[in-house]
């Protein structure tokens, strides 16, 4: 973690705890974490995972327990919605708590209406993490829509492959789980997972290396008899999906089926960025593991949290992830971001990310551990911080907007409060409207076009800072950036300046190039975001894990004098300027974007 961060995050903590002027307002924001349904389960629960089953009730699998994540009393439960999420039933135990351990369970159904669910069975008794990561595989079915299971269990065959020969049991026994929801073919039935390398049994890390197998049964899907089930493990070979230049560690493989009918994998790294690979041949061969990248090559960000793929009943994409480059770290889950897919040419092309979901406590782990449920062109997403597992439904503006970037060119026009031209922005003083008040979850965005002949760091561009120090004020910075600076007129601490002032990516200002700029002060999430020419400002997985920052959460009133004054030096021009009185969508700014400047 950068030291920059460190403060960040140490500072708000602080504040969040010691201060007297903490502020309780309502926030009736669909994205906030707070205003999802909670699914039923003990202290613990994870990867709640949702069927819908053929009588249009939800069925939710998870692992839950009385204790910690790998405690001994581990177990599978069932719950079952006919609300679309808003109410659940008194959860049914799959396998019941207590030794043996029962974890880490994914759910599929078969055209029966059948469901089955997959795990970790810690048959032999191993203790702590490696209980929990241990064989067999086991499932169960259930032929009731989830109200009852099989009493007998049964157990998935995995292949012995060379990094089950290196753990220190010599292949005896195998370490691994999965977070993949099965997918289907008209052909078969695969469930992508992660093999764990354990070299001694009592070394306080557990995963020395780790890498993809993917499950395959060509007869599931249609067999009534469990003990019938074929299984092969993919792919073939002794090694799994991984890419040695990655890193060691490389887990939570999961995959969709692309239209084309390829399997598409994706899993994360500790090098920052979540990977992907292909097959061509139903799993036998994967391509080399690649970063995963927007459809303009921008590396993704991810730091050691499950990336998770949902393919929808148009074949269109999403992705989950956390867009951040924080290196093999547990943490920054907070917010989830989301980004939209569509294939082309066999492989998947990424959109700029939406916040989705967020916690307004930056010292929470986040959220983890996804599944999406789709329904009539509606859109639900589950999630679990570790002590909690919930539903959300999703806006689908936000998804369909991903999908659409580059397509639209509509100019934005909700919550437009100010739009000045060249030739008032001449006068080099302007009526600025009021901002709204971001300690209550208020949100403004500031939009404008500009060329900058000579560049120059510390060269200030406008400013609505008046006699009470109170407003905002952009300028050019070293590294060919741009920031903007909010003030509320209050001084405080060095270290939470960094949570009032953010900078776009570096190297994204040119001189005499025309350069649109959107600033999104989202007050609702806390969140700051900054677009430079239809790019979101994402970090540059070098001097900074985060493009993006929190604002300080006490921050008060913007609004001084309501007047802007532009610098009369500035060696440019701004074109055009906007303010909206929301946080827009980063799609919304990247069709302003595309509109150009000859549209406005």
């Amino acid at each position: 973690m950068k030291t920059r961060t460190l403060h960040v995050i140490f500072g708000l903590v602080f504040h969040f705890c010691a201060s007297a002027q903490y502020i309780d307002w309502s926030n009736s924001d669909p994205r906030y974490i707070g205003n999802g349904n909670e699914i039923p389960s003990k202290t613990y629960a994870d990867q709640p995972y949702v069927i819908v089953c053929d009588d249009g009730s939800w069925l939710c699998i998870l692992t839950t327990s009385s204790g910690i994540e790998h405690a001994y009393m581990n177990n599978i439960i069932a719950t079952r919605s006919y609300d679309k999420g808003r109410t659940w039933t008194e959860p049914v135990n799959v396998e019941p708590p207590g030794v043996p351990q029962s974890s880490w369970a994914v759910p599929l159904k078969v055209p029966s209406g059948r469901v089955y669910v997959f795990y970790n069975y810690n048959k032999y008794g191993f203790e702590g993490i490696e209980g929990v990561m241990s064989g067999p595989f086991m499932f169960k079915y259930s032929d009731n829509n989830g109200k009852s299971w099989s009493e007998n269990r049964f157990e998935v065959p995995i292949k012995i492959t060379q990094i089950d020969k290196e753990n220190y049991t010599h292949g005896e026994h195998q370490f691994f789980w999965s977070i993949d929801k099965p997918v289907v073919t008209d052909k078969a039935a695969y469930i992508a997972f992660t093999k764990i390398l354990r070299k001694e049994s009592d070394q306080p890390e557990f995963f020395k290396r780790s890498e993809g197998f993917i499950l395959k049964s060509n007869n599931i899907l249609y067999e009534n008899d469990p003990g019938k089930i074929r299984w092969e493990t993919f792919p073939e070979g002794d090694t799994g999906i991984w890419n040695p230049e990655f890193g060691k560690v490389q887990s939570e493989h999961n995959m969709v089926v692309l239209n084309n009918g390829d399997l598409y994998v994706v899993y994360r790294t500790i090098d920052g960025s979540p990977a992907y690979s292909i097959s061509s041949d139903d799993g036998k061969t994967f391509s080399k593991p690649q970063y995963m990248t927007y459809k303009k090559g921008q590396r993704i960000g991810n730091p050691r949290a499950c990336p998770k793929i949902f393919k929808t009943e148009d074949g269109k994409y999403l992705f989950w992830f956390h867009n951040n480059f924080r290196k093999n770290s547990y943490n920054g889950r907070n917010p989830v971001w989301i980004s939209g897919g569509t294939e082309e040419r066999g492989n998947i092309m990424w959109s700029q990310p939406e916040i989705v979901l967020y916690d307004n406590d930056p010292a929470v782990l986040g959220m983890s551990y996804p599944d999406f449920i789709e329904e009539n062109g509606r859109l639900w997403i589950t999630e679990t911080q570790k002590n909690a597992a919930r539903v959300h439904e999703i806006n689908t503006d936000i998804i369909e907007g991903m999908w659409n970037q580059g397509k639209v060119t509509d100019l934005t026009v909700d919550g437009l409060i100010m739009n000045s031209d060249v030739q008032m922005l001449s006068q080099k003083k302007i009526n600025f409207p009021q901002l709204p008040d971001l300690s209550f979850g208020g949100s403004f965005t500031i939009e404008f076009w500009m060329t900058v002949t000579n560049f120059s760091a510390g060269q200030q561009l406008f400013s609505t800072i008046g006699p009470k120090h109170k407003g905002i004020k952009v300028s050019l910075q070293k590294n060919n950036t741009i920031e903007i600076e909010l003030n509320d007129g209050e001084i405080r601490e060095a270290d939470l300046r960094e949570n009032t002032i953010f900078t776009s990516d570096k190297n994204r200002i040119a001189e005499n190039e025309l350069h649109h700029i959107v600033f999104i002060i989202d007050g609702a999430a806390k969140i700051a975001t900054v677009l430079v020419d239809g790019i979101l400002s994402d970090g540059d997985n070098v001097e900074r894990d985060y493009g993006w920052g929190r604002i300080y959460p006490y921050l008060k009133g913007l609004n001084d004098t309501n007047i802007c004054i532009l610098n009369r030096n500035f060696d440019g021009t701004i074109h055009l300027m906007k303010v909206y009185n929301r946080a827009l969508r980063t799609s919304e700014a990247i069709s302003n974007y595309n509109a150009g400047l000859k549209a406005n």
